[in-house]
């Protein structure tokens, strides 16, 4: 899944990677824990030839609902030292810590900040929790919304 962002699957397109920034975006490690004690739960690959095989003809059933390119996705490769360093790098962002970054953004100048909305601020909106991290040298955000 490497190159540009036609690459990336169409279930992936709502992630937001800040692909615009002209720096290079570095996050401080945020959980101490070594990396060799991070264990990933990684999926069983689905291997629909071996299930028709042992008597379980179930492909057609999945490609008839479009499933197909979900299964390419969880059998396709898991890059386990990217997901440890980005789940050392996160920060879960609530709406309390949220609020309390627009009103540390307001606090700087109270003149000239209050009655600002978030963007005007130079905040992104928030609309419900998220997972920010950066991976590579981007700044990645996931929510709800973007896993379903």
């Amino acid at each position: 899944m490497e190159g540009s962002s036609s690459s990336i699957p169409v279930v992936f397109t709502k992630l937001r990677i800040d692909t615009n920034t002209q720096k290079h975006f570095s996050k401080n490690v945020t959980i101490e824990i070594p990396y060799e004690k991070l264990d990933l739960v990684l999926e069983q690959p689905v291997d629909f030839e071996s299930l028709r095989a042992n008597g379980f003809d179930i492909k057609k059933l999945f490609q008839d609902q479009g499933w197909l390119s979900y299964f390419d996705i969880l059998n396709g490769p898991v890059y386990t030292q990217l997901v440890k360093d980005f789940w050392k790098r996160c920060d879960i962002i609530t709406q309390e810590e949220a609020d309390k970054e627009y009103n540390n953004k307001v606090a700087e100048n109270p003149d000239k900040n209050r009655g600002k909305s978030r963007i005007e601020l130079g905040l992104r909106e928030f609309t419900e929790t998220e997972i920010r991290s950066g991976c590579t040298g981007y700044e990645v955000t996931i929510t709800q919304s973007t896993i379903a």
